[in-house]
């Protein structure tokens, strides 16, 4: 069965310019970073929150990075 020819002749692709919504603008960077600030945990809070967790578990077993993650959680939460 013999193909049929290609069309050589496409039709242009119109595309609708898109206007700025509110949601589209960044925020401030004032209000970013009072927001960073506010939630911000050091690694250093982390760590030191991590070992207790380490310590309570009696120094045996477990996973540093399990103890890390439940710290962060813990913190982040508060």
């Amino acid at each position: 069965m013999p193909r049929a020819p290609k069309k050589t002749e496409t039709t242009p692709t119109v595309r609708a310019k898109r206007t700025r919504r509110a949601s589209d603008t960044p925020a401030p960077i004032a209000e970013v970073l009072e927001i960073h600030t506010a939630t911000a945990v050091t690694e250093a809070e982390i760590s030191r929150l991590a070992y207790q967790i380490y310590q309570a578990r009696g120094g045996t077993s477990g996973s540093p990075l399990e103890d890390w993650l439940e710290a962060e959680r813990q913190l982040t939460t508060r």
